[in-house]
Parts: structure tokens; sequence; C-alpha cells
């Protein structure tokens, strides 16, 4: 393997998109947290990496500002760790000073090829590993091996390098949304494993807090401690001493190695000869036990009658309103499981007020399955609604539940009645065949955007504990909407729907209570 030791050094390198305007540019991480304040937002193109990413930045700003060793000294059920957040914040920008002695004196673990310890990678598989796995692989979006085209047409025989700053960002990809199963065989002590376990973001929406500019994002964004915390060994995963992967994983200290260090791929990166392309990596297991159990503090849980905590699957057919009281209350009313909302809220709601109520709320996803498919990616914005927790606004967080509910009550009895009817009308074969049929498939391409748009300005108008009824006549318009004009010239069909409509508005009577 080349070492370039000096050529590609993430401090320095331009290897992030930010926005300022319309304006995206491309910076290193010290210039990063030097301009914080005058910089809008990240402008990550792949919202995996962005979540990512988010964990890297915050891990570091806690650093730089000292908030990872706020609570020493503190006695128990002093609120000190807030107020030295609180102190941050009000000085409008991080010390330029501190942002430069941070990185003069980190400067070494930043380097993205380095022939002993390159920055979140393991440099021994380059013995361990008797192959690479391939460019390919390691690109978020594109097939490798004999896996199905997603964003383009990409061939092992021909893999296409990436440039360095970009295959950063897929390395973050890998390391919290990679697969478990089969991945490229690791030797260690004369037995080889090819089997991993999944990243720890795997198939997760996670929610984080935009401020007005970068700065405020960052500081915003950094999770409070966990009870008890006084931890003064925290590490991130960049600074981890190389382990004995047959042994046990490092602790999920706070913050740095709970954002940072938990995860459970090996990567190494292959550069070409000018340090500036990657043209090959390894991917493979990093333990073969499990790490301690550490809940992420930007991910939505819910936790079933049995007590077992588990965090909300992504779902790309899911728009995140429908997430909205479970980040704004602390234990939010579901169905089968009792909600609770990402750590990082509780820190949140004792930001001070003209902060937080201007803070927007960016959702990134990757919808996946348990294993090896990836589905699609996404990310959303929410409004400033931050004024709604349930510790400055109970009563509207608690509306704002209701009536999400109401409109999944109706969505679903819509589905119901919608594939119940076209059972009624279609002979076995095709029922065997279509099982629900089209028709609850077309009118949740017309509900759920309608009810989107009806909730988001009931919340703008503050009628959010209005007659949530109007839900039902957005479902009977999805009805007209699912049929074809062939459907509604056929009598049975015709008869079929209307004992469908009779259904749900019954149907709803009870489920709406």
């Amino acid at each position: 393997m080349v070492d370039n030791r000096s050529t590609f050094n993430l401090t320095e390198q331009p290897w992030i998109p930010v926005r300022t305007g319309a304006a995206v540019r491309h910076i290193g991480l010290r210039e990063l947290f030097e301009k914080a304040h005058e910089i809008e937002d990240l402008a990550v193109p792949i919202p995996p990496a962005a979540a990512a990413l988010w964990r890297v930045l915050y891990a570091i700003t806690a650093q730089i500002t000292g908030l990872n060793r706020a609570l020493t000294g503190s006695d128990p059920g002093d609120d000190v760790w807030t107020d030295a957040r609180n102190a941050v914040l009000a000085r409008g920008a991080l010390s330029a000073d501190l942002v430069a002695e941070h990185f003069a004196a980190h400067r070494s673990k930043f380097y993205l090829f380095h022939g002993d310890r390159p920055w979140m990678q393991e440099p021994r598989l380059v013995e361990e590993c008797l192959v690479a796995s391939g460019v390919n692989k390691l690109v978020a979006g594109r097939p490798a091996g004999n896996n199905q085209v997603w964003f383009g047409h990409f061939s092992d025989v021909e893999p296409q390098p990436i440039p360095a700053g970009e295959a950063a960002l897929h390395l973050l990809v890998q390391l919290y949304y990679g697969p478990a199963g089969k991945c490229t065989a690791r030797r260690i002590a004369g037995h080889a494993e090819s089997n991993s376990t999944k990243g720890i973001l795997r198939s997760t929406t996670s929610f984080h807090p935009i401020g007005a500019n970068l700065f405020e994002s960052l500081v915003a964004g950094v999770p409070g401690p966990p009870p008890n915390s006084n931890d003064d060994h925290d590490r991130c995963g960049w600074e981890q001493p190389l382990l004995d992967p047959l042994g046990r994983p490092p602790e999920p200290t706070w913050p740095g190695g709970l954002l940072t260090g938990r995860t459970r791929h090996a990567v190494l990166l292959v550069p070409d000869v000018t340090g500036t392309l990657v043209t090959d990596a390894y991917l493979t297991w990093a333990w073969r036990t499990p790490s301690t159990e550490a809940r992420d503090p930007y991910l939505v849980y819910d936790v079933s009658r049995e007590g077992r905590a588990y965090p909300r699957p992504a779902s790309s057919d899911r728009a995140v309103w429908r997430d909205l009281d479970s980040l704004l209350l602390r234990n939010a009313v579901d169905s089968g499981a009792t909600p609770r909302r990402p750590a990082v809220f509780d820190g949140l709601a004792t930001l001070p007020a003209e902060v937080r109520d201007r803070l927007r709320l960016s959702a990134y996803g990757f919808d996946q399955d348990g294993q090896t498919r990836d589905r699609q990616w996404f990310s959303a914005s929410i409004p400033p609604v931050l004024r709604h927790l349930e510790e400055h606004d109970p009563i509207t967080a608690v509306h704002i539940g209701e009536l999400r509910r109401s409109a999944e009550a109706v969505g679903r009895r819509l589905q119901h009645c919608l594939a119940d009817a076209w059972r009624d009308v279609t002979s076995a074969a095709s029922r065997e065949k279509d099982r629900g049929g089209p028709w609850p498939v077309r009118a949740a391409q017309h509900y759920w955007p309608a009810a989107e748009r009806e909730f988001w300005t009931r919340l703008r108008t503050g009628d959010v504990d209005a007659d949530p009824w109007v839900f039902q006549q957005l479902a009977h318009r999805a009805i007209d909407a699912a049929l074809s004009p062939t459907d509604e010239a056929d009598l049975r069909i015709a008869r079929a729907v209307e004992a469908a409509r009779r259904r749900l508005s019954r149907a709803l009577t009870k489920e709406t209570r």
C-alpha cells in the first residue's frame, strides 16, 4: 500500500461541502470550525453520509469547546453542562485560537491515508484480508458483484476510482450503515471469518437541529451527558488504540466514543500514487463479540410492551411529519410500542428560547433491510417546531399527537377498505396474484400528500385541536382519485366502492375516538 502521509489531511484538504446562500463550496475541517458562524449549513448530497458526518462534527465541537469535560468536578443534579453549553452559544462563534490549537494538536489523527493509522480505518487489513473488496463495494449506490443497479452502471472488471474527499464520505456511510452477513474474509490468529453484523445506524432516520448558522447547529446538536456521566477518558473513533478484533469492543464513552467509536465494520481505503484518488478498498468485520448496548441520541426508539427498545426503522414511504409527536413528546402515544424521542431533544428543551424557537430540523434516512439490501435514502426539512416541545407547550404537543393519530387511523382504514373492495370484484386467481389490488396504492398516493398539507396548515394556524374528521373527507377524495373511468362505469365496482365508503366511515367513528 502506498503511504501518502502528506497528501490528504482532512483538516486542510477541501472535502466537506457547505452552503452559504446559494453558493456551495468544499472546505476542510479546520476552516469549517473557524468559519462555522459564517456558514449556513452542510450541503452533503448523500443523506446517510450527512447523518454520519454530523456525529463526527458534534464530537469535535465538544472537544474544542470543552463541553466533553463540563461535568468534571460538578455535583450531581447541578445544571453545569447546560450552563456551559448555553455560554458557548452566547459567544456566537468558536474561538479561532481554540480551533487552531485543537487541530495543531490532533493533525496527525486526520490523515486519510497513513501507513500506521489512517483516519477511521483499520490499517491491518492489508495483511489480514487476502483480497480487497473493490471500490464499488465502498461507494454507496454502486452495484457490486451481482447486486442490482441503483444509480448507475459500474463494473468490477473496470472499477472507476473516486476523489479522496468523496471517498471519506462513503467511508462514513460504510462505518455507520454497513450491511450484515457475507463480507470479505479477515484472517486473525490463523482463523478466517467472512461475516459481519450490521452498522449501528442501519435502516434508521436521524433528526438533527439546524440553527441560523453552522456554529449554532453544531453547539445545539452536541448531546447532553447521560445520567451519572463524569467520564474523563472519552476518545473519538480516530483516537482509540488498535485493539484485538477478537476481544471486546471499546465501551461507548460520552460523547466521542458514543458518536464515533461504535463501528461494527473495518474499512481501509487504497489510494493511487498521487493520494488524490481511491482506487480500491477493504471492507470487512471489525469485532466478533457484541458491543455494549447504547442508544444513539438522534434516533427515535420504540419500546415494546416487554420493555425492549429498538430504533424506529426508516421508511421511504413514510413522511417525517408522521414522527413529529415522537420528537416533541417525551413519551408519545402509538399503537403497539411506546416511542422515546431522541435524547438530544432533552438538551434542545433547555436552550435559550430565542435559539430554540428558530431551530429547524433535518431528517436523514436510509431505507434498508437488516442484511444487505439498500432500498432508498432520503432527507427532509422540518420547519421550526421546538416551541411546542412538551416542556414548553404540552397542550399543543399532545394535540399534534392526536392529529397525527387521526390521520394515521384514516389512512390505515382507507387501505383496508379499498383492498376489501378489490377482493369483492375480482376472481380468486386475481385475488391471490394482486392481493390488495391497485386501488389502495393509488389512494395512498393522493391521501398522504393531502394529509400532510392539512397537518402543516393546522400547525401553522394553531388549529391543531380542531375537528380531525377533515381526514375522512380527504380519504373519500382519495377513493375518487384511485378509480379509473373504466372502474367508475362498472356497476359491480361502483357497488363495492360504495360499500367501502360506508365501511370507512363506520370504522373511523371507532378508531378516531
